[in-house]
C-alpha cells in the first residue's frame, strides 16, 4: 500500500511539473510528455491498472493539445492535480481500513500476537489509553479526566479478546454508563491482548505511572476492575512495581477482578497439547499443521500457567512451568474483590473442568481461599455466579449489583 501511494505520489509530481514545464514554454514538449506519459502507462508497475490508463489518456490528451492556447493547458494543469489528489485520497482510504481491519484487530492479535513465527507483522497495537476508539496519551487521557469533573477515577483493564468496547457496549445499562452515573471517571485501556501478559504488565504500570505525575491525580487512589486476562496484566503490574519497590498498591483503593484465570486456561493447554501431538507424529502435513497450531500469540501460551512474571517465560520450557507457584504477595496490601461464574448449575467433575466455558474451576478458585477469603470481610470477598459462561457475565445484572455492593455499599 505505501509503495502504491509513493508511485501515485511520483507520478503526481512529475506529471504536475512536466505539465507546469509545458505552460511555461508553450513550445515542443507537448509530444515529449504525451509519449513520456504513454511509456510510464505501459511499465508492468502500472500497465492494466486504473493509473496506468489514465496516464495513457493523459498523454492522448497532451498530444492533442498542441495546438490548445495556454488557457487550455491551465485547465489540464488543474484536472490532472484534482485527478491525482482523488487517487491519494482512494489509496489512503483503503491503507486505513486495512489497517483496522488487519493490523489493529484484537482478535487476530489475540490469537497470533504480534507476528505469525516471527516473519509476518500480523499486529501493530501498542499498549495505550482510550478515547472515542482512538488511541491517547496519558496526557490527553488526564485532560479530558480534568475536563470531566469527576473525582472517582476507575481504571478499566480488558482481556483478551477485548478492547474498551467490553465496558462501553455489554448490558442495558452497560458497565460504562453505569461508572459515569456514579461519578466514576473510567480510563480505559487497550494492549496488544498476543503479548506476554508480563510486557503489557509492564505498560500498565508505565502508563499509570505517567498518569501519576500530575499533582492533582497522586493525591486520590484508584479503583480499578479487571476482565479475565485483564486480572494477570494487572497482577503483574503490581508484582512489579513491589520488585521496584515503589509498590502500586499505595495509589489503589479496591479492586475487583471478573473471571481472572489466576491459574491459566484449559482452552490453551488443550491447544498446547494438540500441537505438540501433532508436532510429533512423523507425517509431514500433520507435523505441519502442528507447527502452524502452535504459532499462537505469547499471550494464550503464558495463559497454560497463568504466568505473570517475565522471569518465568524466559526460562525452562513450557513443560517445565507446570507445578510453579503462581502467587507472589502482589495482593497481599489490595482491597481486592473477585467474582466468577460457572456454566453448570450443578457441582461434579465435568462442571468443575469446564468452568466458565473458558477457564476450569481450579483456576477461577486458585486464589479465592489462600488470598481474597483471607482478608477481612471474607463472606463479601468472593461472588459466584452459577448458570452463565465466561462471555455471559459482563452484562449480568448479578455482575453490576454486587459492583454496586461493593464499590458503593448500595
Amino acid at each position: 500500500m505505501k509503495l502504491g501511494k509513493f508511485a501515485v505520489s511520483f507520478a503526481r509530481d512529475t506529471s504536475l511539473g512536466v505539465l507546469s514545464g509545458v505552460k511555461s514554454a508553450l513550445t515542443g514538449s507537448f509530444e515529449w510528455c504525451a509519449k513520456s506519459l504513454s511509456q510510464i502507462s505501459e511499465t508492468p508497475t502500472v500497465n492494466g491498472t486504473r493509473l496506468g490508463e489514465f496516464l495513457k489518456n493523459t498523454g492522448i490528451s497532451l498530444g492533442e493539445a498542441g495546438s490548445k492556447t495556454e488557457e487550455g493547458l491551465s485547465r489540464a494543469f488543474e484536472s490532472t492535480a484534482q485527478a491525482m489528489h482523488t487517487a491519494l485520497e482512494a489509496l489512503s482510504e483503503t491503507e486505513s481500513l486495512i489497517q483496522r481491519k488487519v493490523f489493529e484487530n484484537i482478535s487476530v492479535s489475540s490469537v497470533v500476537g504480534e507476528s505469525f513465527a516471527g516473519m509476518i507483522t500480523t499486529s501493530e497495537i501498542q499498549a495505550s489509553f482510550r478515547l472515542d476508539g482512538k488511541d491517547v496519551s496519558p496526557e490527553e487521557a488526564l485532560a479530558d479526566w480534568k475536563k470531566s469533573g469527576s473525582k472517582k477515577p476507575m481504571l478499566c483493564v480488558p482481556g483478551l479478546f477485548c478492547d474498551e468496547g467490553l465496558w462501553t457496549k455489554n448490558g442495558e445499562p452497560s458497565f460504562s454508563e453505569i461508572l459515569i452515573q456514579e461519578n466514576y471517571y473510567p480510563f480505559y485501556l487497550r494492549f496488544n491482548p498476543g503479548a506476554h501478559i508480563s510486557e503489557n504488565g509492564a505498560k500498565l504500570l508505565e502508563l499509570v505511572k505517567k498518569l501519576l505525575e500530575d499533582p492533582e491525580l497522586k493525591r486520590k487512589k484508584f479503583d480499578v476492575v479487571t476482565f479475565s486476562q485483564g486480572g494477570l496484566i494487572l497482577r503483574s503490574a503490581l508484582y512489579s512495581s513491589k520488585k521496584e519497590g515503589n509498590p502500586l498498591s499505595s495509589n489503589i483503593q479496591k479492586v475487583l477482578f471478573i473471571s481472572s484465570p489466576d491459574g491459566g486456561s484449559y482452552i490453551e493447554k488443550v491447544g498446547f497439547w494438540l500441537g505438540l501431538g501433532a508436532e510429533a507424529l512423523p507425517v509431514f502435513p500433520v507435523q505441519l499443521v502442528g507447527y502452524i497450531g502452535n504459532q499462537r500469540s505469547e499471550a494464550m501460551k503464558d495463559l497454560s500457567h497463568g504466568i505473570i512474571r517475565e522471569e518465568d517465560w524466559k526460562e525452562g520450557t513450557h513443560l517445565g512451568r507446570y507445578g510453579k507457584e503462581k502467587y507472589f504477595g502482589e495482593l497481599d496490601e489490595i482491597d481486592a474483590y473477585q467474582i466468577y461464574s460457572f456454566v453448570s448449575e450443578e457441582e461434579g467433575d465435568w462442571s468443575s473442568w469446564i468452568g466458565d466455558g473458558i477457564v476450569e474451576k481450579p483456576s477461577l478458585t486458585l486464589l479465592s481461599d489462600s488470598i481474597f477469603r483471607k482478608k477481612s470481610n471474607p463472606d463479601a470477598r468472593v461472588k459466584i455466579l452459577k448458570g452463565l459462561s465466561h462471555y455471559q457475565i459482563m452484562p449480568s445484572p448479578e455482575l453490576r449489583e454486587y459492583f454496586m455492593k461493593i464499590f458503593l455499599g448500595k
